[in-house]
């Protein structure tokens, strides 16, 4: 079943790119682009077998078309020798690259070649791997005559992809995983075909669900789902509703750990406006709920954090802690300074704010003793005291969770950069890291404390880069960060990075000089000007975001100033003459 589910994903990646092959069997699973790809409603060319004497260039498009189309594995194959067509795996891997008109060319003994820009890798699980920019890669299809017809007798390593048919065929979803205290949820994005009926791909993603994360997220995350436990041939949809049919080896779980379980599938199969009704061996898997349970139900779990204080906005001038008020129309933007607060008797470095948007955290500086320094933002009607630690060399930006631990990044400057995080009740653990000598200048913790985002220098060229990391367990029960992906995105002079509703914000020039803020999926995949900023007539510098769908972005330029994004994607500039001002957003 496992190489079904990918060889039909997969196929249909390559469908996606006009030529390209795709895996005939198994599931495709990707690893990085949430939700910013278009649904294009799985219009495509339908796959054909080869005409008689077609041409040898013909029929490697041929190929290449039909192998795109996962229902058509079967007709692709016809474009190859038998043993050819044994022998070929689709998928074992996609290679996804831009498609261009003079990608297949015609060479001397019998051999055709693909040659193109490598964009991306998506794996055997479906993760999307970006390719170093300007990667190129070239593959000859030998070509023999049977029976007087050609036919590709080398054998494709998996499927190739075009660039113009990824987003046609291929939507975006998201598998739903706990964190490690089991509270909020973790998305890990996959590849599904949209082209589906709503039955069949409720059937991919629970199955996928089922398998567990993919290598991206690893042991960060949870299932509830028992090991076995499977669905009962397919997931039917009737009026809007998936019935779910799990197998007895869901029986033995807790009443509490089964609601968990839920929460992952109706999370999952919401994406797709599917109701759910979930059963083991026949009986209700949550017997005391409503048959068809309500979304509602599991909206405690928001892997986003639904909480209105992640929409306030605070900021450093001149070292000093400050709200920036009026985001909301009712006044003037401008800052207002926290003096009740004792974070506003230090000059800060840096600042940080928990996601309650109560308290928070600043980097200072005294005489060369460096420390973080913590406590309420209001101090009124609150026995204060603050409270600290000592860091050493460069900090980056600290940044908070939503189980309030504090993240903490010092010896930036230095060959082994030193990563801790401080719980809610003041215990410092050490995170292993090896960052290979390059150099972190931010780092930027998702809400559910596993997924990291990091803004990085290399050591070899001082080129600034994107990257994302997981939190993982040892076996000795210490934390590591690691599972590092580079995004690899074409983009030079990169300052800053931050979360986002749909993905990940950069502040970085493109190849064309422009310096507007850009939005990636967390692959890399699917780089675009944030929407409203191709009116933006400043160069950013710093961004200001998390990922709560009613926060947007404040952009702080190379001048100092801010600009706060509405929600018609204009944009406000803060007219306050108080001078240059960082924006922090909790998180």
């Amino acid at each position: 079943m496992r190489r079904r589910l990918l060889a039909a994903v997969l196929a249909i990646l390559l469908l996606a790119t006009g030529c390209a092959t795709v895996p005939t069997k198994g599931n495709i699973r990707n690893g990085s682009r949430e939700g910013l790809a278009p649904d294009f409603g799985g219009v495509g060319v339908e796959a054909k077998p080869p005409r008689d004497d077609i041409g040898q260039v013909a029929l490697v498009n041929g190929f290449l078309e039909a192998m795109s189309d996962s229902r058509a594995f079967d007709v692709a194959r016809e474009y190859m020798t038998p043993e050819a067509a044994a022998a070929w795996k689709p998928e074992s891997q996609t290679v996804v690259y831009e498609q261009q008109p003079d990608a297949v060319t015609l060479l001397a003994n019998d051999q055709v070649q693909l040659k193109a820009r490598q964009i991306a890798t998506i794996d055997d699980r479906g993760s999307w791997i970006p390719a170093t920019p300007g990667n190129e890669f070239t593959f000859p299809f030998k070509l023999v005559k049977l029976d007087g017809q050609w036919r590709v007798a080398s054998v494709p390593p998996g499927v190739y992809l075009g660039s113009n048919q990824l987003d046609p065929k291929l939507a975006t979803r998201n598998l739903y995983f706990f964190t490690p205290s089991r509270d909020l949820l973790v998305p890990d994005p996959v590849y599904l075909p949209v082209n589906l009926s709503s039955g069949q791909a409720a059937t991919q993603l629970v199955q996928e669900l089922l398998r567990g994360p993919t290598r991206r997220l690893g042991n960060g995350v949870v299932s509830l789902a028992p090991p076995g436990t499977e669905v009962q041939v397919s997931v039917p949809v009737e009026l809007g509703v998936a019935t779910v049919a799990l197998n007895d080896a869901a029986a033995p779980l807790r009443d509490a750990e089964r609601r968990l379980l839920a929460a992952q599938i109706v999370w999952t199969l919401n994406q797709i406006n599917l109701r759910v009704k979930i059963t083991v061996s026949g009986a209700p898997l949550l017997p005391d709920d409503p048959e068809v349970l309500p979304f509602s139900n599991f909206t405690q779990y928001d892997p986003a954090v639904a909480s209105g204080a992640l929409t306030e906005l605070f900021a450093l001038r001149s070292g000093k802690v400050q709200r920036i008020e009026g985001l909301d129309g009712a006044s003037d933007i401008a800052a207002r300074p926290l003096r009740n607060s004792l974070l506003y008797d230090y000059n800060a470095k840096s600042f940080a704010v928990n996601l309650r948007a109560d308290s928070g955290a600043i980097v200072t500086e005294s005489e060369g003793d460096q420390r973080v320094v913590y406590g309420w933002l209001d101090s009124t009607d609150k026995p204060d005291k603050e409270q600290e630690f000592p860091v050493e060399g460069t900090v980056v930006p600290p940044s908070y969770d939503n189980h309030d631990n504090l993240w903490v990044l010092d010896r930036a400057d230095r060959p082994t950069p030193r990563l801790r995080v401080r719980d809610r009740d003041g215990k410092l653990r050490a995170v292993s890291v090896n960052f290979r000598g390059d150099t972190p200048l931010a780092l930027r913790m998702a809400p559910d404390g596993v997924r990291a985002l990091l803004l990085m220098r290399s050591k070899s060229g001082g080129g600034t880069y994107v990257q994302t990391g997981t939190i993982q367990g040892t076996t000795g029960g210490g934390l590591v960060l690691g599972q590092f992906r580079n995004l690899h995105l074409p983009l030079a002079r990169i300052t800053d990075v931050a979360w986002s509703y749909k993905g990940v914000l950069v502040a970085g020039t493109s190849t064309t000089g422009n310096q507007s803020p850009w939005l990636v999926n967390t692959d890399g995949s699917g780089r675009q000007l944030l929407p409203g900023a191709s009116s933006v007539g400043f160069a950013t510098d710093r961004l200001a975001s998390n990922l709560n769908k009613d926060t947007l972005p404040v952009i702080e330029d190379v001048q100092g100033k801010l600009h706060w994004q509405t929600r018609d994607l204009a944009w406000v500039d803060m007219e306050d003459e108080g001078g240059p001002i960082r924006p922090v957003y909790p998180g």
